[in-house]
């Protein structure tokens, strides 16, 4: 704030648009995809990606900054996009939880860890060094995914189509619009279960934002402390999306053995109603822990619990999305994406309003009343209309 002589709105307005931009980009990513494979988009992006980051460290004006921080958002999206592709691509549905389970950890660890990391990185070598080092990491990925990465798309009619005769042709086949990912969301399962996973992460990216100035103000940690405090959530990430994986594929092969050997997606969501306890309960935790100025580590308890239960509904929602939508499983996960990362945007952008009207104990009141009770309302008719929701509706695969 200080370098570019600007105010904690305009910096955070820089993190709103880095999430819209997560948000909007894998609308166009994940059909791509669909159409020249899944491996020289990793490779392109990764490499813009870190291009991107060496300029905002090198930045010295706020417009410049504001510039390729955008254009960084944008190209770190495709591996959010494409990423629930590509374990379509490789695993079978009785696998498919697991293998979903890591690669969401991957997305959520990122906001969790990354504050500790930064903090720290900020605090003894520079904000500038963020940014370095994320231009290294793209560097290096960039490097590991082509040499390593091998492409994983199938199209079993791709030998019953003729090679193109010219450059136009070949430009041709590569259309398509990247708005039909969003018309997947006006299928009602697909809004049912969009709905309360996006919310609840919404309230996720909420509690993030607001974690330094609460910690800073309540307790006067120090910016290396409060990097320390971004842990707990990392826990709950990585032990909510690593169990839903486990619990999600176990229990759904016991499902199909009671139905009678018959396969149906909506058994998959069976576990969601465990999360919620954890969702309700450590918002509550955290947010009157606060109020009541209890020592630290107990508002931090109620963090880890929350995150625990946003990221198990989170990792079994997009399992069943996926299972439900083999055929275009990258543009039903940018679909997801989209409507998490909106719902993230806008409530980090009034996180601060939010808590200075509310109060930390019922701002968090009222993230665990929204979240449980859309989970209660949506989840239950999916259960028993989904699959009748989705016979003979294949409207998409025409597109």
């Amino acid at each position: 704030m200080a370098h570019f002589k600007t105010n904690i709105t305009v910096i955070n307005a820089t993190i709103a648009m880095f999430l819209c931009m997560n948000a909007i980009a894998p609308l166009f990513w994940a059909p791509f995809s669909e159409r020249i494979g899944r491996r020289w988009v990793y490779i392109i992006t990764m490499a813009l990606f870190a291009v991107c980051s060496l300029i905002c460290g090198l930045s010295n004006n706020i417009g410049v900054f504001f510039c390729f921080r955008l254009l960084q958002g944008i190209f770190s999206s495709a591996g959010q996009a494409i990423g629930g592709g590509s374990v379509t691509d490789l695993f079978e549905a009785q696998e498919r939880g697991k293998a979903m389970s890591i690669y969401i950890l991957g997305i959520l660890l990122g906001p969790a860890v990354g504050p500790m990391l930064g903090g720290y990185i900020a605090q003894y070598l520079g904000w500038r060094w963020i940014f370095y080092i994320k231009a290294i990491i793209g560097v290096v990925l960039t490097t590991l995914n082509f040499l390593f990465v091998k492409e994983t798309l199938y199209d079993p009619n791709a030998k019953d189509i003729p090679p193109a005769k010219s450059f136009k042709e070949r430009l041709g086949r590569l259309k398509f619009n990247p708005f039909v990912s969003l018309r997947l969301l006006l299928q009602t399962e697909i809004a049912l279960i969009c709905v309360p996973m996006s919310i609840s992460f919404g309230w996720f990216f909420l509690l993030v934002t607001l974690l330094a100035p609460t910690y800073s103000s309540v307790y006067n940690f120090s910016t290396g402390s409060i990097g320390l405090c971004f842990l707990a959530g990392g826990l709950g990430n990585c032990s909510g999306s690593v169990l839903a994986g486990i619990l999600s594929d176990k229990l759904y092969v016991k499902s199909i053995k009671r139905n009678g050997g018959r396969e149906m997606s909506e058994l998959r969501l069976a576990p969601m109603y465990i999360a919620l306890p954890f969702i309700g309960g450590g918002a509550l935790m955290y947010g009157w822990f606060l109020y009541a100025r209890l020592h630290w580590i107990l508002p931090l308890l109620g963090y880890c619990l929350a995150t625990f239960g946003i990221m198990f509904t989170v990792t079994i929602s997009s399992t069943y999305l996926v299972d439900t939508n083999t055929h275009l499983s990258a543009s039903i996960v940018s679909a997801t994406n989209f409507t998490r990362n909106m719902c993230g945007m806008v409530l980090s952008l009034v996180a601060a309003e939010v808590r200075q009207g509310l109060g930390d104990q019922w701002t968090y009141t009222t993230m665990a009343i929204m979240s449980v009770t859309l989970y209660l309302v949506c989840i239950p008719p999916i259960q028993i209309y989904g699959e009748r929701w989705r016979v003979g509706r294949r409207w998409w695969q025409k597109e």
